[in-house]
């Protein structure tokens, strides 16, 4: 049986757009659509990784300036993205052990309802396509990180943003 061979320009958009749609369908799979992108980074030796939906901006720490009188996890304020940031020390404000120095050397900024943080890392690790499967509720976890994700090179902590920025340490903080 020959195809029929499109007569005018609309039928070969036509067609183009259809052959399109079947090719995208064949290429996703049932575990695609359960991907989770997460951007990975590292602080006190731990790997986290938040929603990439709440990332803004990621960079190199620069002109990081302490708040006199502070409480110890928020390291001070900077700008990035043409925007003053507070930066939180993540490890300090969870009470996660630290496992050797660390130096923090970048800063990931991160949104919920408006409200933007930063958060100190000592590098940042890339975005990471989490599938639903390798997620589980962490032993250690709390409200704040309730689940892992292992991956077959990493093993992250969740954070959960919305729980994170609710705590009313750092609502102290907007006042």
């Amino acid at each position: 049986m020959a195809e029929e061979v499109p007569s005018s320009a609309d039928d070969i958009t036509r067609l183009l757009h259809e052959r399109a749609a079947q090719l995208a369908r064949r290429e996703r799979g049932s575990d695609e659509a359960t991907l989770l992108p997460h951007v990975a980074f590292q602080a006190a030796g731990q790997q986290f990784a938040v929603p990439l939906r709440y990332v803004v901006y990621a960079s190199r720490l620069r002109h990081l300036t302490p708040i006199p009188g502070g409480p110890p996890y928020l390291l001070g304020i900077c700008a990035l993205a043409g925007h003053l940031v507070s930066v939180l020390d993540v490890a300090a404000f969870l009470d996660l052990r630290q496992r050797g120095l660390s130096d923090v050397a970048c800063c990931l900024v991160v949104s919920y309802e408006g409200r933007e943080l930063g958060l100190c890392a000592e590098r940042l690790l890339g975005i990471e396509d989490v599938p639903a499967a390798a997620i589980s509720p962490w032993q250690g976890g709390s409200s704040m990180i309730p689940q892992m994700a292992t991956l077959p090179k990493l093993r992250l902590l969740l954070l959960d943003l919305p729980q994170l920025l609710s705590d009313p340490r750092l609502q102290e903080e907007r006042q």
